[in-house]
């Protein structure tokens, strides 16, 4: 028994950089779609030159709109996050 803890630290501090819930969110239901329409891992959809969005407010009523034509029914928390792992990882919109 006095080893579990130790054992136990050292498997989290070798187990790899865990994912937000909004990173698993948009791997598990919005890569596809995107990888299918933009190609390559879909990341094109987000830097774009022509891209639809131009402001945090504006990221949100995307992914919920997406959400809501593949039938995800998210919480809005959900959205949130998923709209916080984008603006972190492509957008960089100040937040208010």
């Amino acid at each position: 028994m006095r080893y579990l803890i130790p054992l136990t630290l050292l498997g989290l501090l070798a187990s790899p950089t865990l994912a937000s819930p909004g990173q698993e969110l948009h791997a598990q239901n919005c890569l596809n779609c995107h990888a299918q329409a933009f190609g390559q891992d879909g990341s094109a959809i987000y830097t774009r030159g022509d891209r639809r969005v131009s402001s945090l407010a504006g990221l949100e009523r995307q992914v919920n709109f997406c959400q809501n034509n593949l039938g995800l029914a998210w919480f809005e928390e959900e959205v949130a996050s998923v709209s916080e792992y984008l603006n972190q990882q492509y957008y960089h919109f100040e937040q208010p």
